[in-house]
């Protein structure tokens, strides 16, 4: 909760920025704020999920900046208020693109839109236009953008906590190892984010973890180990699963936890700032998250330990359809 809170007043403390910048400076406060959401994989998330919701959107785009224009008046295109934020966040995202070549290209904007003078278009411009976006998000600041932070907190526990009794419970269930793991994700998300968790089957089958089925917004997530003799088709084979489920249940976003019980490191490709946590990849219009968590106890400290290797999964590992067709007639 408290993170959700933490989270909301710093979006509404982005907007009080904006709405207090000078229209000299607008530019560059819109760049400052849009790289700040850059860094929020919770609201990255909400946004995902949002730029789906009209299929339209490139057209609505072109029909939105036009219509900011002196000469025309203006009207939003947009149908849902997840179009209308997809709509400024794009255009904040073009200012702040903008500012590096042209850094009045905000309040020109703004005085093309106001009709007023110059010192208070960039306030109007920020009310009537800008406000959406910060209204959309806060607005759903909850458990859709908390699902990512109960994940980082879920793989801070595990490893730092509770990594060598899961994996002796691991070890003594071989057979049904993976299942080890998935229970105790599915407890700590019921126990620290409230969502109900079950194994429901869909078209695509049966997901390791679907939560708050009984809501309009399910959550869809998986878990997998990769082990010694696990091959990166595994990982692909859960990430297009993912996808299924995500489709079965008209989502956009998907969640892959997995378990890395070797020494070796996993490296994902990403679709975002490759400074940003977690990694992910786009595809079928489903955005799925890597949350890999390091579950092999340590054999010595990290001074002794070295460098581990990495395992680098490209994208081209997880698009390949030949690959998947493979290890699905093997598994």
């Amino acid at each position: 909760m408290k993170y959700q809170q933490d989270l909301h007043i710093a979006v509404r403390e982005q907007f009080r920025r904006l709405m207090t910048a000078s229209h000299t400076t607008s530019s560059h406060e819109v760049r400052l704020v849009v790289a700040w959401i850059n860094k929020q994989p919770a609201l990255l998330g909400l946004l995902a999920e949002a730029g789906r919701e009209e299929p339209d959107v490139d057209a609505q785009y072109e029909t939105f900046t036009q219509g900011l224009g002196p000469a025309e008046q203006f009207s939003w295109p947009s149908n849902t208020e997840e179009g209308r934020a997809t709509l400024v966040w794009r255009l904040m995202q073009e200012v702040a693109e903008q500012d590096k070549t042209n850094p009045n290209y905000g309040w020109q904007l703004a005085s093309g839109y106001s009709r007023g003078d110059l010192a208070d278009s960039w306030r109007e411009f920020t009310e009537d236009i800008l406000q959406h976006l910060f209204n959309y998000l806060g607005d759903r600041i909850g458990s859709q953008s908390s699902v990512l932070h109960t994940l980082e907190r879920y793989k801070w526990r595990t490893e730092w906590f509770d990594r060598e009794s899961l994996y002796a419970r691991f070890l003594e269930n071989k057979g049904s190892g993976e299942d080890v793991y998935v229970l105790d994700l599915q407890r700590f998300l019921f126990l620290e984010g409230d969502y109900v968790v079950a194994k429901p089957r869909s078209a695509s089958g049966e997901a390791d973890l679907v939560g708050d089925l009984s809501t309009s917004d399910p959550l869809v997530c998986d878990g997998k180990i990769f082990g010694p003799q696990t091959s990166k088709t595994y990982i692909a084979k859960g990430f297009h699963q993912i996808i299924q489920y995500a489709h079965d249940y008209n989502k956009h976003v998907g969640y892959l936890v997995i378990y890395n019980v070797t020494d070796k490191l996993l490296e994902f490709p990403t679709d975002g700032a490759s400074e940003a946590w977690p990694p992910y990849v786009e595809m079928s219009g489903v955005r799925v998250y890597f949350v890999a968590i390091r579950a092999l106890p340590p054999a010595t400290t990290a001074s002794k330990a070295g460098k581990a290797k990495p395992v680098v999964i490209t994208h081209k590992d997880l698009t390949d359809p030949d690959a998947i067709s493979q290890e699905n007639s093997t598994s």
